[in-house]
This record gives C-alpha cells, structure tokens and sequence, in this order.
C-alpha cells in the first residue's frame, strides 16, 4: 500500500468518525433495501391495475350476456314481423277483404265443359 493511498484510507476514516454512522449506515440501508421497497410498491400497483382489468372484463361478459338476450329476443320479433308482413301482402294481392274487387270462385259446377 502506497502512503497516498494508507493517507488517504486516513482521511476517509477520519471524516467517518466525525459525521458518524448514521449517514453510512441510512446510504447503506437505501442502496441495499431501496430496489426492494421500491419492487414491492410496483407489485402491488400491478395488482391493483390487474384487479381493475378482471373487473372490467368481468362488467363486459354481463353486457355481452345481456345483449345476447337481447339479441334473441329481437330476433323472434322480426321472425313475427316478417311472417306478419307475409301475410298482409298475401292479403292484399287476394285482395278477399274489399266487396267491390272480390275475385268471384268459380265451382266446377258452373264451368261449361
């Protein structure tokens, strides 16, 4: 070891013991347990973000469920319209309802044949 470097251990040995521990020992407490306080409190930030994520995802397969329902019935409503729709023109091409354009039926009686 050279002299600058024993003075040098000297004067760092030195400042230590007029500052005290404290110091050393909070910087050696930071470097040491700081990336594991800090690794901690994202962890449990990531699990708050995760929780809210399964919330939501949980909210839009019940809005999924109930539009499905929806859905169904709104289906069995245009299935009636339509067959009512079909009916109606059926009706209106017959035209059966108005006296005045009833198609007369013709029996097979009345044919000349």
């Amino acid at each position: 070891m050279t002299p600058e470097t024993a003075h040098t251990l000297a004067a760092i040995a030195t400042i230590i013991d007029k500052l005290g521990a404290l110091p050393i020992g909070t910087l050696l407490i930071v470097v040491v347990f700081g990336p594991w306080v800090f690794t901690f409190i994202m962890e449990r930030a990531h699990e708050k973000r995760i929780t809210a994520m399964e919330t939501m995802y949980r909210s839009n397969v019940k809005l999924v469920e109930a539009y499905a329902k929806l859905a169904d019935g709104l289906n069995d409503v245009i299935t009636l319209n339509t067959a009512k729709w079909s009916e109606a023109i059926d009706k209106i091409d017959m035209n059966q309802y108005c006296p005045q354009a009833r198609v007369k039926k013709v029996r097979m009686e009345d044919v000349d044949g």
